[in-house]
């Protein structure tokens, strides 16, 4: 299992619900400490632990520990969201190296919130031309 799906995941769903360290903490019985050496990679929680984690989140425990999409599966919704009908190769690289780089998607999303200013000035410095 890799821990750092894990820890992730568990930071990302317990901010998607506006919820500290210690409010997931009460909701488990645990103490904060536990919380924070999950999300730091310290600790792993038992299997049981992943169960109520599963629950609370309404995830499956796949999900909780990174087996939750194939790169197929992001194409395929992507492909639904955008209305593509055929399967992107280009577009399976990138899903691929977002999951293998997740500080780029991160940079990546800064970069789109800049304004437009801001992103022609990026580009200049990065010889990128963007087509919109």
């Amino acid at each position: 299992m890799n821990t750092s799906f894990l820890a992730r995941n568990i930071k990302y769903l317990r901010n998607q619900k506006n919820w500290s360290q210690q409010d997931l903490a009460d909701r488990l019985n645990r103490v904060h400490a536990t919380i924070s050496k999950w999300e730091t990679e310290k600790e792993v929680p038992p299997l049981e632990t992943l169960v109520e984690l599963s629950k609370l989140f309404q995830v499956s425990i796949d999900y909780l520990v990174g087996n939750h999409y194939e790169e197929e599966h992001y194409v395929k919704e992507f492909n639904q969201l955008y209305q593509i009908n055929k399967t992107d190769e280009e577009l399976m690289q990138i899903v691929d190296y977002l999951k293998q780089h997740p500080n780029f998607k991160e940079i990546l999303h800064k970069y789109t919130t800049q304004s437009i200013i801001d992103r022609k000035v990026f580009e200049e410095m990065m010889g990128i031309y963007v087509k919109k």
